[in-house]
């Protein structure tokens, strides 16, 4: 009869690799994706910080024509339009259909 051994890796070592690895792996593959608001011209005034541009044009803009992610950094997405960038938390935002 064959004994059993343990396995020679920690699962929470193994599962923290993989975490990263799926992480990193979604963040470079959504880099340059078409985004688009889910939120009211409203509260996205609410809700961006912009980085570069005027707070009403880059909303207004994005809401109307969506924009292109730039950067994620955990929850913080930075998406770009023609009138700025902005950085804005992932819950407001959803993939393009266009």
């Amino acid at each position: 009869m064959a004994k059993h051994r343990e396995p020679s890796f920690s699962l929470n070592e193994f599962k923290k690799w993989m975490e990263s690895q799926s992480e990193h792996d979604v963040r470079k593959n959504q880099v340059g994706t078409q985004v688009e608001s889910k939120i009211s011209l409203k509260k996205l005034l609410e809700k961006i910080e912009p980085q570069e541009g005027e707070l009403y044009q880059i909303a207004k803009e994005f809401k109307r024509d969506g924009g292109t992610l730039v950067e994620m950094n955990g929850q913080a997405l930075l998406i770009e339009v023609n009138a700025g960038r902005f950085i804005i938390s992932r819950l407001f935002v959803r993939k393009s259909d266009l």
